[in-house]
């Protein structure tokens, strides 16, 4: 069966129009003429520093599939590298713990047998030599690849094969151009290098049609648990024969990966259901044309087949086979999200690092509800959607993102904000619990203390519409009194630590990490606020003592943070800068970060911190620890440190430190991109946030939510606030000043001056001007805190 992937009757007159645009675009790729947002994004920045979840792919904005080139082995940062120049396959998922269903074009004999310690697609390093050498890997010519929001494409060198790869939600649309030649084929591979420790326990696969097959894989990894990854698989050309591959049955080791494979590899037709486990897959034999076209549909569920065939319908009704069409909805998708907010600068390139950290944002974490409001719950039951619920995802932890994501959401993307914060309370009236790290909709056991509370305190003391307020108070208070529990399947909800925090007021050295003291803390206060702007006063009383907890840990005699015995004594010998924990994510120490990191860790009450340490020895740390390298702004604990001279009288050092943290930390090329460990969208998050001069140093979680303000990085920025929960008048940032001027002379809101360095969200979000006046030199007698100004500030 050959399917007509010309015909045009399901193309609307609008994507007929972004075709057009779409292919100028693709030809030309990043032209310099190119001004709107989304051509602004460079999909390839800083994949040399990779994780799986960091790929130059096709998806959209929150996307279930990520369909995206893989070249690496099982290791951490597995996914693509840049640097290598080969590909191994083109999986679907690319989320934290979340992966499945490769495909591969290939060209030429048939090559299964075993080359390297993956017995079919050789080694992330070589030896390249044509297919004999690496399996069915190939080479790309870099020289071709392409990448933009929704679309990647790339030809394979050794096998002179086009793929181009774009997709919807849930639904994965991979074209590819074969020369001509009767040996065509394409791979499908169940059991592939990803990030995690994968174990394959079972698969499925079967041939529904001429040109349709289906099946799923079962798969565990430590984070996303035991689950199945449903699929099926459309193509607009049948194959002449299909056969399916499986080297041995699965074994009962953890993984597979980096050993060597020496069993035989079994290569059969398919008759029936083919049902193999470990090293399984499956390959498609074609006689092609040259340059002949073949279109693939890749429909994702984690439900049922049903869902991944309802997915497909949703999904593809209003855009059949249309490749670019789907490449043109999927860039409309993307220029809404990026066109919120409007970028002028003198700097083309400061513009381009905006947009793709922008971009990056809404790129890692993946909605896994289905396009009928069906998912799967931490315990494997299927569910639908509560009313007022648009979607679940599945995430890494929310650890530190108060001071990145949940600003940002809350500002730029509300509806993203009460889309996730709707996620999570949905996911705890299943549970019970809001979860840490839903990565599969799990209590996935990563990261500590429960940060994901302040995006949905935030949005509520926002006024942000459609949260249930007294269902996320009920929620969160239940968290923050219950000691955590262990759940089956490896799941743990809830702080490990909670009851000894309360029975002592810190976390004993004994029991685990002294840091978990800052951070329990911190979300105590974010209760204690919620309690008191929600009328629970005995509430709001009880979480603001606890929220002082973090004093019980601050040793005068040396003016850190120090661990501290459950009997009452410090810990000997101290050095405040040893890094990390012993035993693990909960031992003893300090969760990525020491002593000098997190005794700055109390965003709820800086001024108390500055009053113990003495205001003089806190500027003086604090800027030693800034020209010597020892705060740490490649990752969470210590990402809130420039804005602390905002409150202990020296704001022109907030102004120097966040303008040189925009200009030397972040770019767009591929080697770079941004120092550290990017996560999901958390530290680029934190770049948009820091190049308009916003920050929120409580989260955004006081009763009376308010914005630390810095000196901006562009000449202008217009945000279009979102009328659906803000005045809907927009809001912008401008500058006046010499290129490179960096230091706030003056600043005015809708021509009222202000007096100190923060503004009230409230007067924020009704829109109009902030101007900032600035200069080469710090204005010393602006900034320094004090009473209330006229526009609403503190």
């Amino acid at each position: 069966m050959r399917l007509d992937p010309l015909s045009t009757r399901s193309v609307t007159p609008r994507l007929r129009r972004e075709l057009r645009t779409v292919a100028v675009l693709l030809i030309a790729g990043h032209g310099a003429a190119a001004q709107a947002p989304v051509d602004r994004v460079h999909v390839f920045a800083g994949t040399s520093n990779s994780r799986w979840q960091l790929y130059p792919g096709a998806a959209v904005p929150f996307g279930m599939v990520k369909l995206s080139p893989d070249n690496q082995g099982n290791v951490w940062n597995g996914g693509y590298e840049y640097t290598v120049a080969s590909v191994a396959g083109f999986s679907h998922l690319h989320a934290f713990g979340l992966s499945g269903l490769s495909v591969m074009p290939v060209v030429g004999p048939l090559q299964v047998d075993p080359t390297s310690s993956r017995f079919h697609t050789g080694a992330a390093d070589g030896p390249f030599g044509g297919m004999w050498t690496a399996g069915y890997r190939s080479r790309i010519d870099k020289a071709t690849e392409r990448g933009s929001p929704g679309y990647y494409a790339v030809t394979l060198l050794d096998t002179d094969v086009r793929v181009e790869l774009t997709a919807t939600t849930r639904v994965g649309y991979t074209r590819l151009t074969y020369p001509r030649s009767d040996q065509s084929h394409l791979f499908i591979d169940f059991d592939f290098p990803t990030e995690e420790q994968t174990q394959i326990r079972a698969v499925e696969f079967r041939q529904t049609g001429p040109a349709e097959f289906e099946g799923h894989v079962r798969q565990r990894n430590q984070y996303a648990g035991t689950h199945d990854v449903y699929f099926v698989l459309q193509l607009t050309k049948s194959p002449a024969a299909v056969r399916t591959w499986q080297n041995g049955p699965y074994t009962g080791s953890e993984t597979n990966y980096g050993t060597a494979w020496r069993r035989p590899v079994t290569v059969a037709p398919l008759a029936g259901t083919f049902t193999g486990g470990a090293g399984s897959g499956a390959v498609l034999d074609f006689a092609t044309d040259s340059a002949e076209q073949m279109t693939v549909r890749s429909a994702i569920s984690f439900v049922d087949l049903a869902g991944a065939r309802g997915n497909l319908r949703a999904e593809t009704a209003d855009l059949g086979w249309h490749f670019d069409a789907v490449v043109a909805a999927a860039r409309a998708r993307w220029s809404t999200l990026l066109g919120a907010v409007e970028v002028s600068d003198e700097n083309p390139a400061r513009t381009d690092v905006f947009y793709t950290a922008l971009y990056r944002t809404a790129a890692g974490k993946s909605i896994v509800s289905d396009a009928d409001g069906r998912y799967r719950d931490a315990s494997g039951t299927i569910a639908t959607l509560s009313r007022g619920v648009d979607a679940v995802y599945s995430s890494d932890g929310l650890w530190g993102s108060q001071w990145t994501l949940t600003p940002m959401w809350t500002l730029l993307q509300p509806s993203v904000a009460v889309s996730m914060a709707n996620s999570l309370l949905e996911l705890q009236r299943r549970g019970g619990w809001i979860p840490t790290a839903p990565t599969n909709l799990r209590y996935a056991p990563v990261m500590v203390a429960q940060h994901q509370d302040a995006l949905i305190v935030s949005a509520i003391q926002k006024r942000l519409q459609g949260i249930d307020a007294a269902h996320a108070y009920a929620a969160i208070r239940h968290d923050l009194t219950t000691p955590g529990v262990a759940l089956a399947d490896g799941q743990y909800a809830g702080d490990r630590q909670l009851a000894p925090y309360l029975q002592h007021g810190y976390v004993p050295d004994e029991v685990g990490p002294t840091s978990n003291t800052l951070e329990y803390a911190y979300d105590d206060y974010c209760l204690s606020e919620l309690a008191r702007s929600q009328g629970h006063g005995a509430d709001a009383r009880t979480f603001a003592t606890r929220a002082a907890s973090w004093r019980h840990q601050f040793d005068a005699s040396t003016g850190y943070v120090r661990p501290r015995r459950a009997d009452g004594s410090w810990q000997a010998p101290f050095d405040p800068m040893r890094y990390g924990t012993v035993g693990g994510w909960n031992g003893r120490g300090f969760v990525e970060g020491n002593a000098w990191t997190y005794t700055f860790f109390v965003p709820h009450d800086v001024p108390g911190l500055v009053a113990l340490v003495g205001r003089e020895r806190f500027n003086q740390r604090l800027e030693a620890g800034f020209a010597h390298g020892d705060v740490d702004l490649t990752n969470e604990p210590g990402l809130q440190s420039p804005f602390l001279f905002n409150y202990s009288g020296e704001p022109w050092l907030t102004q120097r430190w966040t303008r040189k943290i925009v200009a030397d930390y972040y770019d767009t090329s591929p080697y770079r991109g941004w120092q550290g460990e990017e996560d999901e969208g958390q530290l680029t998050a934190y770049y948009v946030l820091l190049s308009l001069g916003l920050f929120e140093m409580d989260g955004g979680c006081s009763a009376r939510p308010s914005y630390d303000l810095s000196s901006p990085a562009f000449r202008r920025v217009v945000v279009h606030l979102d009328p659906r929960h803000y005045a809907g008048h927009d809001l912008v940032i401008e500058t006046d000043g010499a290129p490179g001027d960096v230091y706030i002379q003056a600043v005015t809101f809708n021509g009222v001056p202000l007096t100190v360095p923060r503004i009230d969200h409230a007067a924020l979000v009704r829109g109009g001007v902030l101007h900032y006046t600035l200069g080469p030199s710090p204005n010393k007698a602006w900034g320094v805190i004090g009473a209330p100004d006229a526009a609403g500030a503190r």
